[in-house]
């Protein structure tokens, strides 16, 4: 990776706490508060003077039914946006809202299910008046159309990662690749290429594990 340093850093402790530690079982002291609204899990963690706002990729039944709620909904400011993932988005804005300081700079992260809710949940979180510095997304979905990818693109600086074979990009991991259009990446995609053990590499799916993410951003 050619990231700065100071990027470097914060996209390693985006890795881990979006790809491992908030899967369950979640990680045992590391988030300082864990939020749950409906099958949305959050968690936050200070680290070296920024709040991480991490949102968990699909556990259960609940979560894949959202993960296929793709019917959008318009918003003012963002355009059409997913309605699944968007559904628990401002009861938890609003808790978050009670906990984050005045000023306080934020990065939203997830992966998967995760990442899409955390690329709504970080346009919201920045409409609210919170300082959201960065926006790191693993396997993201598309999580709305293109007024919403242009928002921002436009507003919150933005990492998206897709995780395919070097030379055939059209296979791999195919998450953040749905919905189709006229839903569009909120970021155009950094690829990475960590290729799944033996003959589950030619199964597209395999590419999607929160583990191999957290490995290529780590190489």
């Amino acid at each position: 990776m050619s990231e700065a340093p100071a990027l470097s850093s914060v996209l390693a402790t985006a890795a881990k706490l979006a790809c491992s530690d908030i899967y369950d079982p979640i990680t045992p002291n590391v988030f300082s508060k864990i939020y749950r609204v409906g099958e949305t899990v959050c968690g936050i963690v200070l680290v070296a003077g920024t709040l991480y706002v991490v949102n968990q990729g699909t556990e259960n039944m609940a979560g894949w039914k959202e993960d296929f709620t793709v019917e959008p909904i318009f918003h003012p400011v963002l355009g059409n946006i997913h309605s699944g993932f968007d559904k628990n988005l401002p009861a938890l804005v609003a808790l978050l809202m009670r906990d984050i300081p005045a000023g306080m700079s934020v990065v939203v992260c997830g992966h998967s299910k995760g990442a899409g809710e955390g690329a709504l949940l970080a346009a919201r979180l920045n409409l609210a008046g919170i300082n959201v510095i960065q926006a790191i997304l693993f396997a993201c979905p598309n999580a709305g159309h293109q007024q919403f990818a242009d928002w921002m693109q436009a507003t919150i600086p933005g990492l998206s990662f897709r995780n395919a074979p070097k030379y055939v990009p059209c296979f791999g991991d195919p998450v953040p690749m749905v919905p189709e259009y006229p839903s569009v990446p909120p970021y155009p995609h950094n690829m990475i290429n960590v290729v799944p053990a033996g003959m589950s590499r030619l199964l597209n799916i395999e590419w999607h594990l929160a583990e191999y993410y957290l490995n290529g951003v780590q190489t």
